[in-house]
């Protein structure tokens, strides 16, 4: 994928998953560019941002990393080392910290 593409997808998928935390109880979202930073009441902060250079996307939660590229067969990210999807596992990770169930769709 060239550089307009990944810019273009990883722009998509940061504005849904702000979109989708945005008006939840116990997060602030803030999309600021490339950068998703995600705080919690306690200030707890994960943080999601594009990384063109490596055309994934980062995940940093709980003090783990997670790194996410795109995949044309199925049209989600994927971790590159879990095969986890970044909506699913963010949702997860979100769900555990405010101990409440959240779905986020791509």
């Amino acid at each position: 994928m060239d550089e307009k593409d990944f810019g273009r997808r990883a722009g998509e998928a940061l504005g849904k998953l702000d979109d989708a935390l945005r008006d939840l109880e116990g997060v602030e979202s803030d999309l600021a560019g490339d950068i998703l930073t995600l705080e919690f009441e306690d200030g707890t902060k994960f943080v999601v941002n594009s990384h063109s250079a490596a055309q994934q996307i980062w995940l940093s939660a709980n003090m783990q990393a997670w790194h996410f590229g795109w995949q044309d067969a199925s049209r989600t990210w994927r971790d590159t080392r879990s095969g986890a999807e970044l909506f699913t596992e963010l949702g997860r990770l979100v769900s555990e910290k405010l101990a409440q169930a959240v779905s986020l769709r791509s």
